[in-house]
């Protein structure tokens, strides 16, 4: 009896100290992204390049949509998307917070989810001219992520592949190489603390930019990262107070057997004045 009576007592204090390291460590990853959010914020100062020569058709674009010099220097948007990890397999409902940067490229990311129905925390970002990314479960155990060279570049082209949607941003980014290739593309070159990143846009004869393109975004798969090709469409043009931005898009990797949609999101909050803390 005094021996069952131990055991009992060993497993429940046991799970107590389990208790509290998950909650520890889901504090950790709260205080890292607040923190993110914060860097990001203070980057925006350290904007001291000259404002980016557009291509006609790229300012002609940012103006229609809304876009205005001297805005704000953080946006904030909220997102309801899906999110497939792996061809197959059951696609994720989550809804998202993200803050990009206006004057120099950055974003953060968050968002919230469940998958075989635990909850599921998710940060991506570039800030200060680094990637980072990070999915748990509980906030507290990692399931993927991780940061260095491929996502340096991985999360810039996540960061330029949004500019559609931040008009302000192209009127006003510094650090960009913004180049004419056809009446209907163009591309756009940054660089992170590692390397350069580029995507291009494609418009329509309306001149909406209707669809993205990279050649080398790094994937991961089975322990080792690839450089594939990289593919988006924007559609829904939708009104957000002054701006009219694609509401709905898509994004996937272009493999060997064609294309895999992981991404289906769209804009549900859009707010110029979001980035203070």
């Amino acid at each position: 009896m005094w021996l069952l009576a131990g055991f009992v007592a060993a497993t429940v204090l046991i799970a107590l100290i389990g208790l509290v390291a998950v909650r520890s460590t889901a504090r950790g990853f709260a205080k890292r992204t607040d923190g993110l959010k914060q860097l990001l914020i203070a980057s925006q100062s350290q904007a001291n390049d000259a404002a980016p020569v557009l291509p006609d058709i790229v300012r002609s674009y940012a103006v229609k949509a809304g876009g205005r010099e001297g805005a704000s220097t953080v946006f904030h948007a909220r997102h309801r998307a899906t999110l497939q990890t792996a061809k197959g397999a059951r696609p994720i409902d989550i809804e998202a917070d993200q803050w990009t940067g206006i004057l120099v490229p950055g974003i953060v990311w968050t968002a919230r989810g469940r998958m075989s129905g635990l909850p599921v925390s998710v940060f991506d970002a570039f800030v200060e001219g680094h990637g980072e990314l990070s999915a748990r479960v509980l906030g507290a155990f990692q399931v993927a992520g991780g940061s260095g060279a491929d996502y340096d570049k991985g999360e810039l082209m996540r960061y330029l592949s949004e500019l559609p949607v931040y008009p302000d941003a192209i009127l006003n980014l510094r650090g960009v190489d913004w180049r004419q290739i056809d009446d209907a593309t163009v591309s756009v070159t940054a660089r992170s603390a590692t390397g350069e990143a580029t995507v291009r846009f494609y418009f329509d004869p309306s001149g909406d930019i209707v669809r993205m393109e990279a050649d080398d975004r790094p994937m991961e798969t089975r322990g080792t990262t690839v450089h594939i090709p990289w593919h988006g469409v924007y559609s829904r043009y939708a009104q957000f107070g002054r701006h009219r931005i694609p509401s709905y898009g898509e994004v996937g990797w272009v493999l060997p057997d064609g294309l895999f949609v992981y991404w289906r999101g769209e804009v549900i909050s859009y707010d110029p004045g979001g980035g203070e803390p």
